[in-house]
């Protein structure tokens, strides 16, 4: 019975010591403090519990904290978020909320925003063999072939979607069309396709027009392949400041890591209508049109496309990149073609126009190759201004049509059978 006495009361004074003790602990001045460096201190700052919040009173006087924690206090009392920088890489949802989290919060697609794009493309087409006529010299024994020069037109591309703040995500649609138009007149004694040549004292007018629309639907991913935090060498945290040792050009606090380099690759489906269609007017000298002759080509078909772009980011925050991407896509669909040649005959009573017609139909895959550069500037969080130039080429969609001219020597010249367009344009995305 003493024995149990005994034990008894040295558990009691034991407990008394260990509960004065654990009083006497001084309480850390900073939130920081209390939780490890690895946590990303923009998430702490939002969400973490404050250290006030504590039951047990602090009956010991707080003790002053350091310079160095005094620097990282007011560091991080600001949000990147407020800063204005990007928070694409922070993939807390207070973070995605208040960088760019937009409408797409309303509706539960969190860390997530809409946008939508709009292009001014100024293109012209190229094709691979487009001849106008051919202008021939017999003094010289010289044939030389004129082609048509198709002329720079304003088109467009506009598209929108949804894009994911944390994980590159997008899920985008896009419509764009191009045209292009050439003009060209030929002389008498030069040689005219479709046998439309002038008669003395007249002329051969020659007109072309392409017009290319497509629709695109389609999901990219965006993959980081890192960078530097700044110009800092050191940085410990995606979402933080820099370390000590980083004061040149940084100071105490730094945007977030935004990789210096990123690619993204983007897959889905296209559907495309493409056409065109030339003239020659044969006009003898009193305006009158002595031979009329049309051809054409209709193009509609849909399939599969994928591309790869890559960026480069520049400056501290990577407001300013420059990019370049790649796109094919492989369409199958019907190319249809037609070509139509009127001769008139003022003098003939019973049968004034004699009408020739030809067409061809055919189902096939059609390629089509992209490629596009460009510089890009971040404005605002939510708005870009992008411009560049693109290069676009339709396989087998070109001018299929081969003619036997009079020339003076029988050669022929076999092409590529590609239209083209080329060109510059400037591009503005708003996210909301």
């Amino acid at each position: 019975m003493k024995l149990r006495t005994s034990c008894a009361a040295a558990l009691v004074l034991a407990a008394t010591l260990a509960s004065q003790q654990t009083l006497a602990q001084p309480h850390p001045t900073s939130i920081y403090e209390t939780m490890p460096r690895s946590v990303p201190r923009i998430a702490m700052a939002q969400g973490a519990p404050s250290a006030s919040a504590s039951t047990t009173p602090n009956l010991q006087p707080t003790p002053q904290s350091t310079p160095q924690s005094q620097a990282i206090a007011a560091a991080d009392s600001t949000t990147y978020a407020d800063q204005g920088y990007p928070t694409s890489d922070c993939c807390e949802d207070a973070c995605c909320d208040t960088g760019c989290g937009g409408i797409c919060s309303s509706f539960g697609l969190g860390g997530g925003q809409l946008f939508v794009t709009a292009d001014y493309l100024n293109v012209h087409a190229s094709f691979s063999e487009a001849t106008a006529f051919v202008r021939q010299n017999t003094d010289t024994g010289s044939d030389q072939f004129i082609p048509m020069v198709f002329d720079y037109h304003s088109s467009y591309r506009l598209g929108g979607g949804w894009q994911s703040c944390c994980c590159g995500d997008q899920v985008r649609f896009l419509f764009t069309r191009m045209r292009s138009d050439a003009t060209d007149r030929a002389q008498p004694g030069d040689i005219v396709p479709f046998e439309t040549a002038a008669p003395p004292g007249g002329y051969t007018d020659i007109d072309a027009s392409v017009d290319a629309r497509s629709y695109d639907l389609e999901f990219a991913k965006t993959i980081p392949l890192g960078g530097q935090c700044c110009e800092c060498t050191d940085c410990s945290d995606p979402c933080g400041g820099c370390t000590t040792g980083c004061s040149t050009g940084c100071g105490t606090s730094c945007g977030p890591c935004c990789p210096a380099w990123d690619i993204t690759w983007s897959g889905g489906v296209r559907w495309a209508e493409v056409g065109w269609q030339r003239s020659f007017q044969a006009i003898e000298d009193n305006y009158y049109a002595v031979t009329d002759s049309r051809s054409g080509m209709n193009f509609k078909g849909g399939g599969i496309r994928t591309g790869l772009e890559g960026r480069r980011y520049f400056f501290q925050d990577g407001w300013l990149s420059i990019y370049g991407k790649g796109n094919i896509s492989l369409l199958l669909g019907d190319v249809n073609l037609s070509a139509i040649r009127d001769v008139n005959d003022p003098t003939s009573e019973i049968n004034p126009v004699t009408r020739n017609t030809q067409t061809f139909r055919t189902r096939q895959i059609v390629p089509v190759t992209e490629l596009e550069a460009g510089l890009t500037g971040q404005v605002t969080c939510r708005t870009a201004i992008t411009a560049g130039y693109l290069f676009t080429a339709w396989h087998d969609l070109g001018f299929r049509d081969e003619h036997e001219l009079n020339t003076l020597l029988p050669t022929t010249y076999d092409d590529a059978n590609i239209l083209g367009f080329d060109g510059f344009f400037a591009r503005i995305e708003v996210g909301f």
